[in-house]
């Protein structure tokens, strides 16, 4: 290729990329921001298939996880979330070596691809690794200049950080509960088409068949907690709790801390008699842990199933009254409002309650 048709390519590809990072500059979503970054990188490396991984460093081991992949037809690329939870695997020596300095990248070639990898953070402090599978070894010019894209997708992730979630525990907080629940809204809606789609269309889309849940977390006595060993010690409990909310609930669970002790939770996709033994787990894992000073701590929920036609705020109430039954009946339990309902042990007083309540009696029997 003469110099001067290459040095007119390589400056097209680096107005790509600029234009990549402005577009990386306007995005606000956290999935679309992820989804950004990765498809133009492939787009500038002319990858034909990538993967997007989360670093998670706990001590003596290097573990990373797939947030998600992106695949080049030659045309376009494709994005695809990993929407089942996280499995944390360790790093092969490809991903270590480019974790091993600021930003750094690696490559080596692996049959007639070329495989690189791309951390984002500095030394120690890397969060994300992207990893790319091209034709081409790629000049070390355009890896350099991926590198500093990186940078804006690492700018861009700390201002989403800074916007939307909780300053102290890391979660979500709660100006961004409206969005979410929108989507979970729309979850609902596709999970209830899917149910009454023909039964070859359900088998087909299974998993996307199954409800969704909002629960509402509140730590017992919390105020107690606050009076007799302190704000500092009250701080370490509501870190510790939204540690367990991690580890007790998949990566694509949506988790917010709702102001003071109260938390929330949404459930995408989970069977109905699977729900209450998935909010129980958690319960039970905080009455199990040991928290310093304070020693052990307990916690009530309560959940209700997402019904598309309800209002945002009839379904938290929903939620709450469960809630506020599992605090009122001894503490340290689960309850599901529709549950309750069913039992007796909860009534609807007002008309548009009672009529959605007869509304779904008659779903169920007619």
């Amino acid at each position: 290729m003469p110099p001067r048709q290459a040095s007119s390519l390589s400056s097209q590809r680096l107005l790509q990329l600029l234009a990549g990072a402005e577009c990386l500059s306007r995005t606000r979503d956290l999935r679309e921001i992820f989804r950004t970054a990765a498809e133009c990188a492939m787009r500038f490396l002319n990858g034909s298939y990538g993967l997007l991984f989360a670093v998670r460093f706990t001590p003596p081991d290097l573990t990373v996880g797939l947030l998600g992949c992106c695949v080049s037809d030659g045309t376009d690329t494709y994005w695809d979330d990993v929407c089942d939870g996280q499995s944390w695997l360790p790093v092969d020596p490809l991903l270590a070596n480019c974790l091993d300095t600021d930003f750094g990248h690696a490559l080596m070639q692996e049959g007639d691809m070329w495989r690189l990898a791309f951390s984002v953070g500095a030394l120690g402090q890397a969060r994300w690794v992207l990893e790319i599978h091209t034709p081409t070894k790629p000049r070390e010019a355009d890896c350099n200049a991926l590198c500093l894209f990186l940078r804006c997708f690492e700018n861009q992730q700390q201002q989403w950080e800074y916007a939307n979630l909780d300053t102290l525990t890391r979660l979500l907080n709660r100006k961004t509960f409206d969005d979410d629940f929108e989507r979970l809204i729309a979850a609902a809606e596709l999970a209830e088409q899917a149910r009454k789609a023909p039964q070859e269309r359900r088998e087909q889309a299974q998993s996307f068949t199954q409800p969704c849940w909002l629960g509402v977390v509140d730590i017992d006595h919390f105020k107690k907690i606050n009076d007799n060993f302190g704000h500092l010690f009250g701080d370490e409990v509501l870190l510790r709790v939204a540690d367990l909310m991690r580890q007790s609930f998949r990566n694509n669970d949506k988790l917010f801390r709702f102001g003071g002790e109260e938390f929330v939770v949404m459930l995408r996709n989970v069977a109905e008699d699977h729900v209450q033994s998935i909010f129980n787990r958690f319960r039970s894992d905080v009455e199990k842990h040991d928290f310093p000073r304070v020693g052990r701590v307990a916690c009530s929920l309560g959940f209700a199933r997402i019904d598309p036609r309800l209002s945002p705020a009839e379904l938290l109430g929903r939620a709450d009254e469960a809630l506020y039954y599992s605090k009122n009946n001894g503490r340290n339990q689960v309850n599901g409002f529709d549950e309750l309902i069913m039992s007796g042990k909860l009534r609807i007083n007002t008309p548009a309650g009672q009529a959605q309540i007869q509304s779904d009696i008659d779903e169920i029997f007619l």
